[in-house]
């Protein structure tokens, strides 16, 4: 892990997107790099997080919800990127940076966007774009 900064107060500028989700609980991959994990809830109830920056600069949001966990079987938090990174890196990159930069093996991943997802960003840069207040 190298250079990686646990940030408190930070919101995208555009929508977030989801690359990949862990099969470890969040509690799992913070604690032995000495990240803390905030609690808040939402409208589904409890949820487990935090905000990274790596060494690029870029942020991303690690987000495990308890109903997901719960209901669904998921066993682990999802990793969020701003869609302007996502239009302009792609989901396999942004993977990569995440994995490298914590130190973490791509075995804890469970589902991984498609690169779809990239072009679902573009598509919402794009509109927001066209949309724009002036």
């Amino acid at each position: 892990m190298t250079n990686v900064v646990q940030v408190y107060d930070y919101r995208f500028s555009n929508p977030e997107y989801e690359i990949m989700r862990f099969q470890v609980r969040i509690s799992e991959i913070a604690k032995p790099l000495g990240f803390e994990v905030e609690s808040y809830d939402d409208q589904l109830g409890p949820v487990r997080g935090m905000r990274l920056r790596l060494p690029s600069g870029r942020v991303v949001v690690f987000s495990e919800l308890q109903h997901s966990i719960t209901h669904h079987g998921e066993k682990g938090p999802y990793v969020q990127v701003d869609a302007g990174v996502l239009a302009e890196f792609g989901v396999e990159p942004l993977i990569d940076e995440v994995l490298t930069s914590l130190g973490l093996s791509d075995q804890l991943i469970d589902w991984r966007a498609t690169s779809e997802q990239q072009q679902y960003a573009i598509d919402s840069m794009k509109w927001a774009a066209a949309h724009k207040k002036e």
